[in-house]
């Protein structure tokens, strides 16, 4: 009898061990806060005309949004896994929700993947994030909250992340991968209302990357749309790394907004030098200029302190020089806005 119990017990035990190698789930995060003091110059006349100012602020999300989630993946045989992400946004400075007070507003979704490529469904990045992300890695990481990239390249409402998407990748063919997806508008009455259509292609071998996508976005009257088309590359030259993206967007009204970012990264060992210039332009001749300067150092493989200078000149078109702090956006013609931030990164 004791032999048999002891039996089953093994049993048991074996048959856990093969369910956990069958299903993993992870717990990941970074937490990021910088001091930064911003400054807006003067700018405007007459009735409009507005004093410089300057503001000292803590804020959360500097090199990458603070956040934590949960990934996980479960071996269902014949090549192909079950996989999810939940992940929340926070800010760090304060403890709050971001992404509209969402529990998981960064993503949320749950798919399948093998031989085929990977189909997902639910909240989850699109496939033009994915281009300007990989163009922009010389800036200190993906679309960092300095980078003109996602601050002069701006995204439409549905075109950063998008709600009721079903997406699907394809496999890596020689280092080329390709995406399409579909995001519902859920508009009562029309199946095309604040629909978004958006797809990319990828290159990337050894040194060189290259991406393009595009996006469209119907209004919720679906009788007409917001577009985007992005171009970017990246090449390491060893010694330095640098990257070029091109973005047009053009709204349902017809006007057409045209960034250009360019940006280089020399390493230092456990250091790296970030250089990034950009100009946006609008019909009409309106334009805005940025420049931004950046220093990572590495304290472990997991945690960082990093230095960022950024000033954007608005000349007709409202600039930023940090999408994360809402009163740096100087909205009258001839203001700049600047921000010198020291920050520290964790990633666990």
């Amino acid at each position: 009898m004791n032999k048999k119990l002891v039996a089953l017990a093994l049993s048991a035990v074996a048959a856990g061990v093969a369910s956990a190698q069958t299903a993993n789930v992870t717990l990941y995060g970074i937490v990021d806060t910088y001091l930064s003091t911003q400054r807006i110059g003067g700018g405007g006349s007459g009735t409009t005309a507005v004093a410089a100012k300057s503001t000292t602020m803590l804020t959360g999300g500097g090199l990458s949004g603070s956040r934590w989630g949960l990934r996980g993946s479960e071996d269902l045989g014949g090549g192909m896994n079950a996989i999810f992400v939940l992940e929340n946004g926070f800010a760090s400075d304060s403890g709050q929700l971001n992404q509209g007070g969402r529990l998981f507003g960064r993503q949320a979704y749950v798919g399948l993947n093998g031989g085929f490529g990977s189909v997902t469904v639910g909240r989850q990045y699109s496939p033009s994030f994915y281009v300007m992300c990989n163009s922009d890695d010389t800036f200190g990481g993906c679309l960092t909250g300095f980078s003109a990239v996602a601050n002069m390249g701006g995204f439409f409402a549905n075109t950063l992340r998008q709600d009721n998407a079903v997406k699907y990748s394809t496999p890596n063919f020689g280092g080329v991968t390709a995406s399409l997806a579909w995001a519902l508008g859920e508009v009562a009455g029309t199946s095309s209302g604040s629909r978004t259509l958006g797809g990319n292609v990828e290159y990337k071998n050894g040194p060189i990357y290259v991406g393009v996508g595009f996006s469209d976005q119907k209004n919720a009257a679906a009788t007409g749309s917001d577009k985007q088309f992005i171009l970017g590359a990246t090449y390491n030259f060893g010694v330095a790394y640098a990257g070029l993206t091109y973005i047009e967007n053009k709204t349902v009204a017809g006007v057409k907004t045209k960034p250009l970012v360019g940006s280089v990264t020399v390493p230092f060992g456990a250091a790296r030098i970030g250089l990034q210039l950009a100009q946006a332009k609008r019909d009409g001749g309106d334009k805005q200029t940025s420049f931004g300067l950046l220093g990572e150092y590495d304290l472990s493989k997991r945690t960082e302190v990093y230095g960022a200078y950024v000033q954007c000149k608005n000349k007709g078109l409202a600039c930023s020089a940090d999408g994360n702090v809402a009163n740096s956006t100087a909205t009258l013609r001839n203001q700049s806005a600047s921000v010198f931030a020291l920050g520290l990164k964790h990633k666990f």
